[in-house]
């Protein structure tokens, strides 16, 4: 599951994917990456937009794939915002997950604190951050202008065309669509900080101290250390979703993510 406004042509999922479907677990893997609604240029079919906090979609998603394969053991990796609703997910389930296993890489466990970092006076936020989110925001608004305009939710679509930042987006798209005042009591209760707790399936967290998305400070340490179903590797570098290894880079947790599923699978007898 990828971060917002990714999809299933980012580099990394691309990379793990087949990293995954190469591996030698069982017979190796079937993957499956979630496209979040708007992404990868899919067509909205209402006016209910991608965000941090509902995790339904995910969960019509697993209810399908178990559906369909119901031998098959299930494990959820997800990117940055993806990890944050995996990690909601996997708490919202507790001893009734699907899910075999779960994966979160760059995970920003306090999505408000992640706001507050990335609206932040800085070159790479003004220069780089809120135009490429926003440009693709406009972009997606575009192409289903006419869904979004007729949506009962009552989009003013003149604003959403003129945002200029994340905070402004939000705002007017899914702070709307749940009744809060803006998008600040949106991020506070998007956040997967306090679901951690309550996970009781085999899981992973992968972060960097020098996240500045993913603020490290904000990791639930306590949690961690309270949850034995829980782990967490905390690397000194690698920025937000940046972690590389070797002259000729590759990404370094291909392996650490096999070999986690593999044990978690295996110490449930279920290859």
């Amino acid at each position: 599951m990828s971060g917002i406004g990714g999809s299933s042509y980012e580099y990394h999922i691309r990379c793990l994917a087949m990293s995954l479907a190469n591996q030698s677990i069982d017979r190796g893997c079937r993957v499956v990456v979630m496209n979040h609604r708007g992404t990868s240029k899919t067509p909205l079919t209402s006016g209910k937009l991608y965000d941090a906090r509902d995790t339904s979609d995910f969960r019509d998603i697993i209810q399908g794939l178990k559906q369909s394969y119901p031998r098959a053991p299930l494990v959820g990796v997800g990117f940055s915002m993806g990890a944050n609703l995996l990690t909601r997910y996997l708490g919202e389930q507790g001893n009734k997950s699907p899910l075999a296993a779960g994966i979160a890489i760059c995970c920003p466990f306090d999505v408000h604190a992640l706001a507050v970092a990335v609206h932040r006076k800085s070159l790479f936020n003004e220069q780089v951050f809120h135009p490429t989110l926003t440009s693709a925001f406009k972009r997606m608004t575009t192409r289903n202008y006419d869904v979004l305009k007729a949506s009962s939710i009552g989009y003013d679509m003149d604003a959403i065309m003129n945002v200029k930042s994340l905070s402004e987006f939000d705002s007017l798209t899914h702070a709307k669509t749940y009744n809060y005042k803006d998008c600040w009591g949106y991020y506070r209760d998007s956040s997967s900080v306090e679901y951690v707790g309550s996970i009781k399936t085999p899981y992973l967290a992968i972060n960097t101290l020098d996240d500045p998305v993913s603020v490290a400070k904000t990791i639930p340490m306590q949690h961690f250390k309270a949850n034995p179903y829980t782990a967490l590797a905390l690397l000194e570098h690698g920025g937000h979703l940046g972690l590389f290894t070797g002259m000729t880079p590759e990404i370094w947790y291909l392996n650490p993510v096999a070999e986690f599923i593999n044990g978690a699978l295996t110490s449930r007898h279920l290859i």
